[in-house]
């Protein structure tokens, strides 16, 4: 919307909630990648994560680091609230506590309580429920994960390193602890599991000085290249078309990104006349993510068939290695096809190959 606008269009946004960004459905962790798409002020930056401990369930641990900052802790509830006000104040008209009941994708219009809008473009990016992605996806599944976070207040005595560990119960999910203060944490996990089972585990990670303050939870859903996000003059974009990274479930950079290939095409189309351009939108954005999405896909169905003797031998593994030393070198929280590539150039790979299988190897190759 803050796109379409700052280039003169008139837009309308129409949003269900009255406060923007509650409640917080969101670790709030991003890589430092964001600061290219030029849409975080360091206002909403809480803390600045050098690196992971990455533990197994026998605790052998890996630690992993870089030596500049790898990803920012964000106030997402003031960010999103932000994005909101920017929007606003580069002359969007936004609609809070305003309900669309229905997209028409035929005449381009949209149903709210007491009206009927029409419009030469429309945007839905209502979240992974979205009935108008059901609609334009009729024989598309969609598949998602539950996540489950709280906020916690205690005492952190390092701020720079947060943490995943594996918990056999939720993989390929992980539990994340990311320290937001030395008074502050997160801590999470997604999981294809049930809610009750979530919460136990949840509730076995805290320590005993741990106080929960408040707990969140919602669904991240899974990326599916097959996922059409374009009809007629109707688009998807962010989690209503699961632009989301498949091992970890973030895409607040992937949005921006889309977003900004939907903005140009958009732009083009109504120039021009020619709804092609947005049928290029969805082209150009299955181009840029498609490759590093289905190579975390693999990644993610090989972790999903282990077993705990599985991992506990690949972090051993790892360790005895000094993969840790690739890792901080090469690995990057959202284009993790480079690690990948290293760890197999470095002969790495071929260790975990028991555990593995050379099928699934080939798998993550041919993705690439």
């Amino acid at each position: 919307a803050y796109k379409m606008a700052k280039m003169g269009y008139d837009v309308a946004l129409y949003d269900m909630k009255n406060r923007i960004g509650h409640p917080l459905q969101c670790a709030g962790l991003v890589s430092t990648n964001i600061d290219k798409t030029k849409n975080l002020p360091r206002e909403f930056i809480d803390n600045e994560i050098q690196g992971a401990n990455l533990t197994s369930p026998d605790m052998t641990s890996i630690t992993v680091s870089k030596q500049d900052t790898a990803a920012y802790v964000i106030d997402r509830i003031y960010y999103d609230k932000y994005l909101a006000n920017r929007a606003e104040d580069a002359g969007v008209d936004v609609f809070y506590s305003t309900r669309v009941y229905d997209v028409d994708i035929e005449n381009t219009t949209i149903k709210t309580k007491d009206d009927t809008y029409s419009s030469d473009i429309i945007a839905v990016s209502c979240g992974p429920n979205s009935q108008t992605a059901k609609k334009m996806n009729p024989e598309v599944e969609d598949e998602s994960f539950l996540a489950m976070q709280y906020i916690v207040s205690t005492l952190n005595e390092d701020t720079s390193f947060l943490d995943i560990n594996v918990n056999m119960n939720i993989l390929p999910g992980f539990i994340w602890s990311i320290p937001v203060s030395y008074r502050e944490k997160r801590v999470g996990l997604f999981t294809n599991g049930s809610y009750t089972q979530a919460e136990m585990i949840l509730n076995s990670a805290l320590k005993s000085t741990d106080v929960v303050v408040d707990k969140s939870h919602g669904i991240i859903p899974r990326f599916n290249p097959q996922k059409c996000i374009v009809k007629n003059n109707t688009i998807l974009l962010g989690d209503s078309a699961s632009q989301v990274k498949p091992t970890t479930g973030g895409g607040l950079i992937a949005g921006f990104n889309s977003a900004q290939i939907a903005a140009e095409n958009s732009d083009l189309m109504l120039k021009e006349h020619d709804n092609n351009y947005l049928l290029r939108y969805e082209k150009q954005y299955h181009e840029r993510y498609d490759n590093e999405f289905k190579t975390q896909i693999n990644v993610q169905k090989i972790l999903e068939d282990l077993s705990e003797d599985d991992v506990n031998f690949m972090f051993r593994q790892l360790k005895e290695c000094q993969a840790d030393k690739i890792i901080s070198k090469y690995g990057d929280m959202d284009d993790q096809s480079i690690l990948i590539k290293e760890l197999i150039k470095s002969g790495v790979i071929f260790k975990l190959l028991p555990k593995i299988g050379i099928r699934r190897l080939k798998n993550i190759w041919k993705s690439q």
